[in-house]
């Protein structure tokens, strides 16, 4: 990593306070609460002070879409 890796990561953290740290239980029960609400991502971003970026992939990592294409009631 150079000067300019660094400074990005540190404008990153100033627009978003939890950039870069581990996702927490409360972290995860937000994010999945906030995606079964059908809350847009620009939003959950915004409430879980996250990227967009990060958002999208734990999402993905956690198969949320993949659960809520099963879930009948989601229909």
């Amino acid at each position: 990593m150079d000067q300019e890796d660094f400074d990005a990561i540190k404008k990153i953290k100033k627009e978003n306070k939890q950039a870069f740290n581990p996702w927490s239980r409360k972290d995860d029960d937000e994010l999945i609460n906030l995606f079964f609400d059908g809350v847009p991502v620009g939003e959950m971003s915004i409430k879980l002070k996250r990227t967009k970026g990060a958002i999208r992939a734990r999402i993905r990592k956690m198969e949320l879409i993949h659960i809520k294409k099963k879930d009948p009631s989601k229909k």
